[in-house]
């Protein structure tokens, strides 16, 4: 059955992953100590006025999120880029299960992963004395904005990796967009602060919406921008998914021809 699909690839991507387990450590408190020393050094170089509070830790917890869920997006695609060119992908696709088991699979492990390392920079903020003005019930909200984030970048991330002929281009094309993608966001400074053709790019990049989302959650508590932060988000997921999903059947499509 499909949920066995999935739940027995899922398996195979911890099984990898428990393998390497400094490597599963350090990238679980890697996030932790970003916020520490980024958020703690740029702090006292930030304007109040501008960021619009006096605890940048705070106002950065979003930010730091979305830096950690950017770069685990890259990271997730690159176990479907190596079995594609070593040729394990082919044998997975000769099995009888269904192809879609191959890519939810890893949305799973992915939004498991990044759960994980969310978690650890909320209890890390808490302990730098962040106190959520939303509560527990917002640090909730945050993980579900989160999982969004994931499966909108994780998709575009593996439609990549599908479509492009070696891992070098994919590298290539990942280490040149990230950056830009996370600096023309709200991640590290609010919108009004940007010049304003940055803005315009700002307001149509789904980062800068699961970073408003969260923030508001942090800062301000319940709020109307919450919800359709969240909506804008979720339209930006299911786009991206429909992208990743077309572009996977139509590559394993020829591969299986």
């Amino acid at each position: 059955m499909w949920p066995q699909e999935v739940l027995a690839l899922s398996r195979r991507w911890l099984l990898v992953t428990l393998r390497e387990r400094l490597n599963l450590l350090f990238s679980v408190l890697q996030p932790a100590v970003w916020l520490v020393f980024f958020a703690g050094a740029m702090g006292g170089a930030v304007d109040s006025r501008v960021v619009g509070t006096g605890d940048y830790i705070a106002f950065a917890v979003p930010g730091v999120i979305a830096f950690t869920v950017v770069g685990n997006g890259v990271t997730a695609a690159m176990p479907l880029l190596f079995d594609k060119e070593t040729g394990y992908l082919d044998k997975l696709l000769s099995m009888p299960i269904r192809r879609s088991s191959l890519i939810v699979s890893r949305f799973v492990f992915q939004t498991v992963m990044n759960a994980a390392q969310v978690l650890v920079i909320l209890l890390v903020a808490l302990a730098l004395g962040v106190r959520p003005a939303s509560g527990a019930a917002g640090m909730l909200v945050i993980l579900v904005a989160t999982g969004l984030l994931t499966l909108a970048l994780t998709a575009a991330a593996m439609a990549l990796a599908c479509a492009v002929p070696s891992h070098g281009t994919f590298f290539a094309i990942t280490g040149f967009a990230s950056l830009p993608l996370l600096f023309m966001s709200n991640a590290f400074v609010p919108l009004s602060a940007m010049p304003g053709w940055m803005e315009a790019v700002a307001r149509v990049n789904p980062l800068t919406h699961a970073i408003e989302a969260m923030r508001l959650l942090v800062l301000h508590g319940w709020s109307g921008g919450v919800p359709a932060s969240l909506g804008v988000l979720v339209l930006a997921a299911s786009l991206l998914l429909v992208l990743g999903s077309w572009q996977f059947a139509r590559q394993t499509a020829e591969r299986i021809a």
